[in-house]
């Protein structure tokens, strides 16, 4: 991108443009939606700008039936960035100012970048945890970014800075 641009909404303006009326299906099981989502994802007819047809099923594949209009696919969305915030280990911190714990999980980090800009761009929520210094290093780049000891997550790495600033 740009170097002057350092807008969220510039920056993904030409994906959601690029939203195509193509579609791809997943079928998800509530208490796996990571992996069904990452399965989905990782098939060669996957593109994050087809459109989302979401089908919840259960632990035998059956299907509860919903047709997607909207509310699996926000549902869905809403489900995945609570497993990357909540359970999968990628970020640490307080809610609101979560940032990435690098624990390198295969292409894990990978996948939750583009969820996350996915739910965006498909009108799931927002992912509100993830801390505005994050965030603002991920839009204008790491060396536009000025952080203080307290955006460190990590309590004891943070005290070793408090104490060699002091």
């Amino acid at each position: 991108f740009r170097e002057e641009s350092c807008s969220l909404k510039e920056i993904l303006k030409p994906l959601e443009n690029s939203l195509s009326s193509e579609v791809v299906r997943y079928n998800i099981t509530r208490r796996n939606v990571w992996d069904g989502t990452v399965r989905a994802m990782s098939r060669p007819n996957f593109s994050p700008t087809k459109q989302m047809d979401i089908k919840f099923t259960d632990n035998e594949g059956i299907s509860e039936g919903a047709v997607d209009l909207g509310g699996p696919k926000r549902e869905v969305l809403r489900l995945v960035l609570e497993y990357i915030r909540d359970h999968s280990g990628m970020f640490e911190g307080p809610q609101g100012k979560k940032v990435l714990a690098c624990t390198l999980k295969g292409n894990s980090y990978f996948y939750a970048g583009q969820l996350m800009a996915m739910s965006i761009i498909h009108g799931g929520p927002p992912p509100q945890f993830v801390s505005p210094v994050l965030t603002e290093a991920l839009i204008c780049g790491p060396d536009k970014v000025i952080v203080s000891a307290e955006d460190v997550a990590n309590e004891e790495i943070r005290s070793q800075i408090i104490l060699v600033s002091c």
